[in-house]
């Protein structure tokens, strides 16, 4: 478990570390949830859209491990043509 020291501003704002925020690859606009456990607070990365239609994708048949619009096109197509969607 790694522990780092931040300060919470005038604005009640607080600045992640930088060796933190490129570990989890966060960027700009990155969500974040909070959560309070006890005398604890806990942050925790909200998966962004692209993780988010992933996990959609997946539970769809035909489309597990489709990345790129023109792949997702045709499985669509393919759906459709199979009536399978």
């Amino acid at each position: 478990m790694t522990t780092k020291n931040i300060t919470i501003t005038s604005k009640n704002q607080i600045t992640i570390p930088a060796d933190i925020v490129r570990e989890f690859q966060f960027n700009k606009h990155r969500r974040l949830t909070i959560r309070k456990r006890g005398d604890e607070l806990i942050l925790k990365a909200q998966p962004d859209l692209e993780e988010q239609l992933s996990d959609i994708w997946n539970q769809l048949p035909g489309f597990s491990g489709t990345k790129t619009d023109a792949e997702l096109k045709a499985t669509t197509a393919e759906a459709w043509k199979n009536k399978s969607l």
